[in-house]
């Protein structure tokens, strides 16, 4: 099973045999594999939570928009990740909290545990996925019940996304970043909601974000963009 996703090499299903002493890095420090990524998938459960601490921008994709935490304002550098490979700040995106393990799919569309053959590992605590017997241990418990949590989130996520194109709430922006030596950087591609836009919709519209769950989320993202400077200043 061959990978084209983000910071994972090799992904192959995890096997209580063959992965029987395979272990995964629990540390502060376990986050270097993402130092190169200048924005994370986000899903739309993680708006609240994490839009007092990271911007939340979409970027255009093959089929939808793509919601994204802006975590660098220079590409290839993420400026929440120090050089030990801790991250800085308060909130870190669950798609790096459940690597190296992931969702893949079988024959007939079953989702199965997979772990990322070729993930980095570091000097730091790691744990085991099993036990010596072949149990699964509670760090693998763990990250299971991270990768449900995201999964699900994926799928409302969707829906989300769906219903700001269904509205056109989004429009295209330009981040202008000005940093403290003099040096200005303006990046390009991304896409935020229109208040204008959103201030226009009908009650029905309005009406209808509400029950299905999506107006926070859509002023999570507003007010998360508050964090631009942040990031700037980090970068």
């Amino acid at each position: 099973m061959s990978s084209n996703v983000m910071f994972y090499g090799k992904i192959v299903a995890l096997d209580r045999d063959l992965h029987r002493s395979f272990a995964i890095d629990v540390g502060d420090e376990r986050f270097a594999f993402a130092r190169r990524a200048h924005v994370v998938p986000a899903v739309v459960q993680e708006f609240g939570p994490a839009s007092p601490h990271l911007p939340i921008v979409f970027l255009p994709g093959a089929t939808a928009p793509v919601p994204v935490f802006l975590v660098g304002m220079r590409a290839g550098h993420n400026a929440c990740i120090d050089v030990g490979g801790r991250w800085v700040g308060d909130y870190v995106p669950a798609f790096l909290r459940r690597y190296p393990l992931i969702y893949g799919e079988v024959a007939g569309g079953e989702a199965v545990v997979c772990i990322d053959e070729e993930r980095p590992t570091t000097d730091g605590p790691i744990e085991r996925l099993f036990t010596d017997s072949g149990e699964d241990t509670p760090a693998l418990v763990e990250r299971i019940r991270l990768m449900n949590e995201y999964f699900a989130g994926a799928g409302t996520t969707d829906r989300f996304v769906a219903a700001l194109v269904e509205f056109d709430l989004l429009q295209a922006v330009t981040i202008d970043a000005r940093f403290d030596g003099g040096e200005s950087r303006a990046l390009h591609g991304f896409l935020t909601v229109d208040e204008k836009r959103l201030a226009a919709l009908t009650d029905a519209a309005v009406l209808r974000l509400h029950r299905d769950g999506f107006l926070g989320a859509i002023y999570a993202h507003l007010c998360s963009l508050g964090c631009l400077d942040r990031i700037r200043r980090l970068s």
